[in-house]
């Protein structure tokens, strides 16, 4: 029964993919096998050009197939699979939190100074302890740090739904929980993407990476939408959803294997913090990739806050444009993050986040001077199509070139880019004011194709071809 498997096995991979047969089993012993005379093999032969022709397109196209299922091989993995569903619950609980917090406090309050305070609580923490929680990371079971962060958020979140449900919810309510919040955020979000190596092979770990990228950007289009829906039915329903999906995220967490720290213990965690930051200064590939994200966070992501200014004094389009505006941002990072998985794979990654980058600064430089709103759409496509994949790509190479011994403190200060952002938007909304939102975007989007022109030119090591990683199938 085992050999006859093994001949149905090699007959196919000679038929559809053109491969030799595996097992050290003959082709003649397949042919006998299957009842296939000499007769009938001659005639296979003789029957021209045509079946010739039939036989390369079936193995150009079994080819083409089987190399873009590749581009998901790491789902493959159960582990990997399980963490990477629980990562969908996850951070769709929190898109959905960050939508119905905000919406929440301007609802009963009124106050654009509210929201600012409720944001500020949930920001602050996450950038003073970000570094705190990287340690941590590399410290302990990140499977039990990520099950203690996970079902904390759940009783927060149900605090918050119980609140909203008695009609008790008030401003500082909202602030302190968003306070602790933010304390256990620094917890989660590098535990998370420094456990998946643990969970993969080396060969699959850029795709691991590029897919879990992928999850999150999937989840910033459909997430908001979902809790939009939930508050215009309930405002309650949407509460206890989020408590909710952090609870099934918890629960995936319940079936994967511990992670131990793969370090040693040293006298303590700010030491430990101290020495990821000694390690960070002395890789200069590092700080130059790392600073490459900040550049991107702080002269190509505040657009977006003023994307309102666009709408009315630019565009002079009303709200549905608006929406319009914020989806076709989200539509280009998740194709863009898609053509990530694939990209990752690639050993001239490096140069695709550069061509990335400068694309990403001539095109939010021409959308910022459109004055037409399809015109403005496409280049926002464009923009989020770009800004995603330089962004999975490079999280992808900061990954790579880190030690796995500190793969939690380095993924702990590259969030910490993300933290930042609002400084960027103080001096930005100066210059709309004086100058007017069309030119201090494009002003930021040309800046940030020099920077990575610049970058391109005189850092040899940035844009060096890398070598395969083993693949897959050679791990099988």
């Amino acid at each position: 029964m085992l050999q006859k498997n093994l001949i149905i096995y090699n007959w196919c991979r000679i038929k559809f993919l053109g491969r030799s047969p595996v097992g050290g089993v003959s082709t003649d012993i397949m042919t006998t096998d299957s009842g296939q005379s000499d007769g009938a093999a001659g005639n296979a032969t003789t029957d021209g050009p045509e079946r010739a022709d039939t036989s390369n397109n079936s193995g150009r196209f079994a080819r083409l197939f089987e190399g873009r299922l590749s581009s998901f091989n790491s789902l493959a993995i159960p582990n990997f699979r399980i963490l990477w569903l629980g990562m969908l619950f996850s951070m769709g609980a929190m898109q959905m939190n960050i939508i119905s917090r905000s919406w929440l406090a301007y609802h009963i309050s009124g106050s654009g100074l509210a929201l600012g305070l409720v944001a500020l609580g949930r920001g602050a923490p996450q950038l003073v302890l970000a570094p705190i929680g990287g340690a941590a990371a590399d410290r302990f079971d990140k499977r039990k740090l990520l099950i203690i962060s996970q079902f904390s958020l759940v009783v927060l979140s149900l605090v918050n739904a119980v609140l909203v449900q008695f009609h008790l919810i008030q401003i500082w309510q909202l602030v302190v929980i968003g306070f602790v919040q933010g304390i256990i955020f620094p917890f989660t979000m590098p535990t998370r993407t420094a456990y998946i190596s643990d969970l993969v092979d080396e060969g699959r770990f850029s795709n691991a990476l590029a897919l879990d990228s992928t999850g999150r950007n999937l989840n910033r289009v459909v997430a908001p939408s979902l809790g939009g829906l939930l508050i215009a039915v309930s405002p309650t329903l949407a509460f206890y959803a989020i408590a909710i999906f952090y609870a099934l995220a918890g629960l995936t967490l319940l079936r994967l294997p511990s992670a131990k720290s793969v370090q040693a213990r040293s006298r303590g965690i700010m030491n430990d913090m101290l020495v990821g930051f000694r390690y960070l200064r002395e890789s200069s590939t590092l700080m130059i990739l790392i600073g490459m994200a900040f550049v991107l966070v702080l002269l190509g992501r505040p657009f977006q806050q003023l994307l309102p200014v666009f709408q009315i004094n630019v565009l002079q389009v009303g709200p549905t444009a608006l929406g319009l505006m914020y989806t076709a941002v989200g539509v280009g990072a998740v194709f863009g993050s898609l053509a990530a998985v694939w990209a990752a794979e690639s050993p001239n990654k490096r140069l695709i986040q550069l061509g990335a980058g400068v694309s990403v600064g001539v095109s939010l430089a021409l959308f910022a001077f459109s004055t037409n709103l399809i015109m403005a759409l496409l280049f926002l496509v464009i923009v989020g199509f770009m800004t995603d994949g330089y962004f999975t790509i490079n999280r992808i190479l900061v990954m790579v070139e880190t030690d796995k011994a500190f793969y939690g403190r380095v993924m702990s200060i590259y969030m910490m880019t993300w933290s930042l952002m609002p400084i960027s938007l103080v001096p930005m909304g100066i210059m709309v004011d004086r100058v007017g939102a069309p030119i201090t975007v494009g002003i930021a989007g040309l800046i940030l194709a020099a920077f990575v022109t610049g970058i391109t030119i005189f850092s040899p090591e940035i844009r060096r071809r890398e070598d395969p990683l083993p693949s897959a199938a050679a791990s099988d």
